[in-house]
């Protein structure tokens, strides 16, 4: 079961995050979209990107932007594992991924999906057809893209999409301790992904990943797919 931990802002985080059991983090690198906050500088992803090599943990780069350009650059300057496309306005296409796979071969393409209703189930097939991963998620915010709301939506059109779609998928939305082993056993995904629930966030914008939330999620995590035999 992949634990798949977001808005990762600091070097030392990233690493207590991974010491908790992370297998995938995911940061928003410095770009023209998403909360200025939230942003990391690129020598501070060098350095996060440059750890979770070597402890074999991939990485995410989020992108909140519209601009295509812009986003080639980004993933070309820090290479990250996998690119999660994150907004409404723009999602990939088919010609995004062949341009991903030609220019920036070893990138995995990774397309949230807002679930809003059964229309999502189709929604993820679609993306399923050229995506190596698909993200569900719960809302949609003018500044962060689909997600980040920390609501929970309707499990039983994620476990739809996981049997039709044919590529990993990944669930987000309002997940936590508190019900990560329901969704696992109610949706039987590949991963699952936490980031309101494991972040402490501030008035100024500025978040911090609550490294004892962020281990025991992944424990639960664990501990849940091993029981009815997930990988």
């Amino acid at each position: 079961m992949v634990k798949q931990i977001y808005s990762i802002v600091h070097y030392n985080e990233a690493c207590q995050v991974m010491d908790a059991g992370a297998d995938h983090i995911g940061l928003v690198p410095m770009q023209s979209g998403g909360v200025p906050a939230h942003r990391v500088p690129y020598d501070v992803v060098d350095m996060i990107f440059a750890e979770a090599k070597k402890r074999g943990v991939k990485t995410v780069a989020i992108m909140l932007n519209e601009d295509v350009e812009e986003m080639f650059f980004i993933i070309k300057r820090i290479k990250p594992d996998i690119v999660h496309i994150a907004g409404m306005n723009y999602t990939s296409d088919e010609a995004f991924a062949e341009r991903l796979h030609r220019e920036c071969p070893g990138v995995g393409l990774m397309q949230a999906v807002l679930v809003d209703g059964p229309e999502a189930v189709d929604r993820a097939k679609k993306y399923a057809a050229y995506c190596d991963y698909i993200l569900t998620d719960s809302g949609l915010a003018k500044d962060t893209g689909i997600g980040a709301s920390g609501m929970t939506h309707d499990w039983s059109i994620d476990a739809q999409i996981v049997r039709e779609c044919g590529k990993p998928v990944i669930v987000a939305g309002g997940l936590g301790t508190e019900n990560v082993e329901q969704c696992i056993r109610e949706v039987k995904p590949f991963g699952v992904d936490s980031l309101t629930k494991t972040t402490f966030k501030f008035n100024d914008g500025v978040m911090e990943k609550n490294i004892p939330a962020v281990e025991l999620f992944c424990k639960i995590a664990d501990e849940t797919a091993a029981e009815i035999g997930l990988s």
